[in-house]
């Protein structure tokens, strides 16, 4: 790890992020709370979603499904339906999932136990380790990255972000977990921005190899959606949360995606069609019926699904 990582220098930069955030945070709901329900979710929403998006949809769905135990209780066309616009709606079923889970056998509160729920990988289980338990374990989100990068010129490697992630939110104050962790992020994502950073403003400045020269952070960049099978996947989604009982006949269906063709891509043909629907069924997003898709899977809740499981 390299020198501006030496513990004298992550106190000073840790106590000085920390009065930035303080100061100059965004307000957004999920940063009120330590409930793990709550916590999750937002998790969940904010993966490869915009905050401004899931500020909005966020306490909408905690009002519709306010506990583990009503969003597990919940029919699987009312969860996708209430999800619908955030995309990636398989996030959706496994946060139904793994809501069963924990309405059946409690919260489990640390970090290997909480990657042991659907949908819950390394980087969300320390997520909510920190924001909801106090566990000081340290989180490495694109935002996170670029900025470690930048400011302690070390090499991008994920075993080694981990650790100086880890070394920070361990260091001073352990009842200041969960505001590091907000903290961390906010700063990559409205200082140490990839485009145009405030290296002028930043508050840990001193020392940064990178002032006034940050160099773009490469992502990985997604396909293009018009045209492509996530395109009409989450058209046929939209389309049945919009319907009356989310189900409609697979004709009426193909039609409304052929006049929405300028949007999502032209016309699927007959082979096109097929592999969409089979794809949505895999992944138990959609079934059908006798001529007719309806959203989400044959059984009704993840209740139920775990229960067909036992």
């Amino acid at each position: 790890m390299s020198a501006n990582a030496a513990p004298v220098n992550l106190l000073r930069i840790r106590a000085d992020l920390l009065d930035w955030y303080d100061r100059e945070h965004r307000d957004f709901p999920w940063r009120v709370t330590r409930d793990p329900y709550a916590v999750l979710v937002s998790e969940v929403m904010l993966q490869q979603t915009q905050a401004s998006r899931v500020a909005d949809r966020f306490p909408r769905f905690l009002r519709r499904f306010p506990s583990a135990q009503a969003l597990a209780e919940a029919r699987a066309a009312d969860v996708l339906a209430e999800w619908s616009g955030l995309g990636y709606n398989r996030r959706a079923l496994s946060l139904q999932r793994a809501s069963a889970m924990v309405a059946r056998d409690g919260w489990p509160a640390t970090v290997s136990g909480l990657e042991q729920l659907p949908g819950v990988g390394p980087y969300t289980a320390r997520a909510v380790a920190s924001l909801a338990f106090e566990i000081p374990v340290g989180v490495v989100d694109t935002n996170v990255r670029r900025w470690f990068l930048r400011r302690f010129a070390i090499a991008d490697s994920p075993p080694e972000l981990q650790r100086l992630a880890d070394a920070l939110a361990a260091t001073g104050d352990a009842g200041q977990t969960d505001t590091w962790t907000h903290a961390t992020m906010e700063f990559g994502a409205s200082v140490c921005r990839s485009r145009e950073p405030r290296c002028g403003t930043c508050p840990i400045a001193a020392g940064c190899p990178s002032r006034g020269r940050a160099a773009r952070v490469a992502v990985p960049r997604q396909a293009t959606l018009r045209g492509s099978d996530r395109a009409y996947r989450g058209a046929v989604l939209r389309d049945l949360t919009l319907r009356p009982g989310h189900a409609v006949p697979a004709d009426v269906l193909r039609h409304a995606l052929r006049a929405d063709a300028d949007r999502i891509g032209p016309a699927l043909d007959d082979a096109g069609w097929e592999r969409v629907l089979a794809a949505l069924e895999g992944d138990g997003l959609v079934h059908q019926s006798g001529g007719v898709v309806a959203a989400g899977p044959p059984l009704q809740s993840a209740h139920e699904h775990e229960a067909e499981g036992r």
